[in-house]
């Protein structure tokens, strides 16, 4: 992720903002900060690891990735190791399980999380072993009481069992009802505890890196991936939604920023400032197209989101289809047609987000895109043309009664 870039966007549209009356300015702002807080204060997860030493955390990462992955080894390390993935993102661990009741590694720890606290918790337990929770019990609070007192912090803990993908659904259950119980009973871990996941982290990795789709083997992983990266902070979730594939959450965050810009745009639009409005209207709809592009795990550029809207058969955005008739609409009727401009702008930003979230990131062909966009056009036309008749019969009785008068 190129955070210059975004940052470039931002400012871009905050100057362009500032071309707006007073009042408009602050609501428009207003909705511009969930905007940043999703995608220019963006960073990498931070992911602590307690629970059982042997539990593999390379293969769970590499499953949940779908790409080999490879720890390196806590006992070689005691802090931070940051991993990415070209084009997607990355996210940083912290392996705390190798730590001991002996003061220095306690001490050691403590200076680690002293410096950045962690996001979250995963507590690990090999499905091989039947090894007693208790063990890694007061390791486990001692770190969640640390940071709590430390950062005033809750940080959530999922419980994750890995079992091979041969063992029955009945052991495996049985098993994570009794992580589940465990986490959720213990005095300072329950208040932090999310739930516990079952998964089998299998799956075989060609020479190339490659997923090798007859050894796949995984089993809940897209479930815990999801869950991982709903529980992280609103600045951590954009990229591991798009490590970990997490649709839903990707689908959730791009509709969040198409609603911001919708009301963005209708404000923009109902405004009496002939030709004021299209830069910024273009210059919005163009940077939602390329946030939902980065959700779904594309590459960021305006250029790029320019062409997806050129290629959906437009040049200059939805939103201006109407634009000519909309600011006659103001001259004739005033007042009434700034309701009918902004209302048209809004529509039409809407569709654009709706059209980008469908082809990046639910996955519909581009013809059907179009379909779907032509079929909103023509509703459009129809509303667009239905305001203005309703709108000049209105004025028209409005007048005819102040003549009686």
């Amino acid at each position: 992720m190129n955070q210059q870039f975004l940052l470039n966007i931002y400012e871009k549209i905050e100057a362009l903002v500032s071309r707006l009356p007073g009042p408009l300015q602050s609501a428009v702002l207003n909705e511009l900060r969930p905007i940043k807080q999703i995608f220019i204060a963006q960073r990498p997860a931070r992911i602590a690891l307690l629970g059982q030493a042997s539990a593999n955390a390379s293969a769970l990462l590499s499953a949940l990735l779908g790409s080999e992955l490879k720890l390196i080894d806590s006992s070689q390390t005691s802090g931070w190791v940051s991993y990415e993935q070209k084009g997607k993102g990355g996210f940083r661990v912290l392996d705390a399980r190798q730590v001991t009741q002996s003061s220095r590694s306690w001490a050691d720890l403590t200076n680690v999380l002293a410096e950045e606290a962690p996001d979250l918790c995963l507590f690990l337990v090999d499905g091989n072993t039947s090894g007693d929770f208790k063990a890694y019990n007061e390791q486990t609070i001692r770190v969640l009481d640390f940071v709590r007192e430390r950062y005033d912090r809750k940080v959530p803990l999922i419980g994750v069992i890995d079992f091979p993908a041969t063992i029955p659904h009945e052991a495996v259950d049985k098993r994570r009802l009794e992580l589940q119980s465990w986490l959720s009973g213990q005095g300072g871990i329950a208040s932090h505890f999310v739930r516990a996941v079952a998964v089998s982290s299998f799956v075989r990795f060609r020479q190339d890196g490659t997923l090798d789709p007859e050894r796949d083997e995984r089993r809940n992983i897209r479930m815990l991936g999801d869950l991982l990266a709903r529980e992280l902070p609103d600045e951590a979730q954009v990229d591991m939604a798009r490590l970990v594939g997490a649709k839903e959450l990707q689908t959730e965050l791009s509709m969040r920023l198409v609603r911001s810009v919708t009301a963005i745009c209708a404000a923009v639009g109902a405004q009496p400032i002939p030709l004021a409005d299209f830069p910024i209207l273009t210059t919005l709809q163009f940077a939602m197209v390329a946030g939902v592009m980065h959700i779904g795990g594309r590459e960021l550029s305006l250029r790029a989101a320019a062409e997806f809207v050129g290629a959906l058969g437009m040049n200059i955005g939805f939103g201006m289809v109407f634009r000519e008739g909309a600011r006659a609409a103001v001259k004739v009727l005033p007042g009434w047609g700034n309701a009918i401009s902004g209302g048209i702008a809004a529509a039409g930003t809407y569709g654009i987000g709706r059209a980008a979230t469908s082809y990046f990131i639910d996955g519909i062909p581009l013809a059907d895109v179009r379909r779907f966009l032509g079929r909103r056009l023509k509703r459009l036309k129809k509303r667009g043309a239905a305001d203005l008749e309703d709108v000049e019969q209105a004025e028209t009785k409005t007048r005819e009664r102040g003549k009686r008068v």
